[in-house]
């Protein structure tokens, strides 16, 4: 039953309909958001997430705090880039509770730029640590944490690896 805490992790075992229609919500969730970003919409994007969520991007160069501060950063944070690809992929959903769930996932983000006058693919590659909250029939995003393990592409890319490991000196320097 949904409302019910089961054991974690699953691990191929068949939860209840109820629990299942709450993983395809968060699995649709991250999805939402990769689209959100790659389209530029932060209405859409800010309203992912539950209004006093955390956001950190500190560990891919970028800043942390509520959706309402990441989403007016964000045009300025990813105004460099002319076109992003986010995928997310190897979902695993935790519930904690009836309406609460720990993830993570994947991610996968290929971007196109112009660096020193050069077009540049600039990839990144890590994990997204996610807490969920439903409120009613909604699931929304109360934590995402952004933790990069590789950028790889080019000048840009060596100048993001030194921001992450200046901005997230507690963290492992990403690969590139």
């Amino acid at each position: 039953m949904a409302n019910d805490v089961e054991p974690e992790p699953g691990d191929g075992r068949v939860r209840s309909p109820e629990r299942q229609g709450d993983v395809l919500a968060i699995r649709e969730l991250a999805i939402a958001y990769g689209h959100a970003v790659d389209d530029r919409d932060w209405v859409r994007f800010e309203a992912l997430f539950a209004p006093d969520a955390h956001i950190d991007y500190l560990h891919s160069g970028g800043i942390t705090g509520t959706p309402a501060e990441i989403a007016a950063w964000m045009p300025s944070g990813l105004a460099i880039f002319t076109w992003s690809l986010h995928s997310v992929l190897t979902h695993e959903i935790r519930f904690t509770g009836p309406d609460t769930a720990t993830g993570r996932v994947h991610l996968f983000n290929r971007n196109g730029l112009e660096w020193n006058g050069q077009p540049e693919i600039f990839d990144v590659g890590g994990r997204y640590l996610d807490e969920y909250r439903r409120t009613g029939d909604t699931w929304r995003f109360s934590r995402r944490v952004e933790e990069t393990l590789y950028a790889t592409g080019g000048e840009f890319a060596a100048i993001v690896r030194d921001l992450a490991a200046r901005t997230a000196p507690d963290r492992p320097r990403p690969m590139g």
